[in-house]
């Protein structure tokens, strides 16, 4: 059996449907609705959903943010494998049972994802040839060299996997709770401590975009010290004795791209808070910067040697606005 874990915060007008997608499943299931203290009628919603089926269960918690309704979720599920749907989102039913049909081939299913633009009604297959490479089994060694080093295609949310709850709980793999960019954070653990992941090329998630009330791509300070919280995370698992050079690398790649996401949004800061930021960027710029690819990777690099971090990230803020 799988469980659905769907934290609830606000979106009363979406839950019907992104149930009801869980719902049609033919595979074994229970639905865990997390209410992380909505205050619309999400919370009464559930209650309703769950008066309807017996498969759904609901727990009604205090506001604490996304990773706080997911580890309650996983504390509450009951399932051999975990799954994560966020609330606003929903399955394709069909492709879900493919996907999940492979659940015992290894501890850790990929998946792919739609991106679902709900104005035109129009499902777009997410950029991800990387993963189009590959199926079936794989040592984790093996995926993640061939997975690209930029940022992108191929992310690493949390949605497209599934994961046998055992291995979550053995492995500590709750999310961090308080933080921005937390499925960044969750899946470098996730694969860090993993041996080997089971690729489909299923299109069982639907992931809506620019929804009402959803959280805007507006940088705020806490999403940019966040990000230094999640480097310095990351360079606690690179550490580990036991770390294969692969996962090294990877992680390595990753640390570029959040270091370099941090140098184009640094003149985002307030002026106070510039100080301190430049500071962590000093003292992260030499590993961070080993595996900076890309468009911007060798001029970055070229720059923080002639003209130093402030330069830099002028140039980098100015080509991203250009860009953009």
């Amino acid at each position: 059996m799988v469980s659905v874990i769907i934290p609830v915060y606000n979106v009363e007008k979406y839950l019907n449907q992104c149930v009801e997608s869980v719902l049609k499943l033919k595979s074994d299931f229970e639905i865990v609705l997390v209410d992380d203290g909505s205050t619309d009628k999400s919370g009464e919603l559930c209650d309703s959903l769950a008066q309807k089926d017996s498969r759904i269960k609901v727990i009604h918690k205090e506001n604490g943010g996304l990773s706080s309704a997911r580890n309650a979720g996983i504390e509450n599920a009951s399932g051999e494998y975990l799954m994560f749907l966020d609330s606003d989102d929903f399955l394709n039913p069909e492709e879900t049972d493919l996907f999940l049909s492979n659940s015992d081939k290894s501890p850790l299913l990929l998946g792919l994802y739609n991106l679902f633009f709900e104005e035109r009604k129009e499902y777009v297959k997410e950029n991800c040839d990387s993963f189009l490479n590959m199926s079936g089994l794989i040592n984790i060694d093996d995926f993640l060299s061939r997975v690209p080093f930029s940022s992108e295609s191929c992310y690493m949310i949390a949605c497209r996997f599934a994961v046998n709850r055992g291995f979550v709980l053995n492995n500590g793999l709750f999310f961090t709770q308080g933080i921005y960019h937390e499925d960044e954070e969750w899946t470098q653990r996730l694969l860090s401590c993993s041996k080997n992941i089971f690729v489909t090329h299923n299109y069982f998630y639907n992931y809506r975009q620019a929804r009402e009330g959803a959280i805007t791509s507006t940088v705020k300070p806490k999403h940019i010290f966040d990000i230094f919280k999640i480097i310095d995370n990351a360079k606690k698992l690179i550490s580990a004795p036991d770390l294969s050079t692969v996962k090294k690398e990877y992680l390595l790649s990753r640390l570029a791209s959040l270091y370099l996401n941090n140098l184009i949004h640094y003149y985002s800061l307030p002026k106070a808070e510039r100080k301190k930021a430049k500071k962590l960027l000093l003292e992260n710029q030499k590993l961070c910067t080993k595996k900076l690819q890309g468009k911007f990777g060798t001029p970055v690099k070229i720059s923080l040697t002639l003209f130093g971090i402030s330069l830099t990230c002028r140039l980098l803020n100015l080509a991203h606005l250009i860009l953009k």
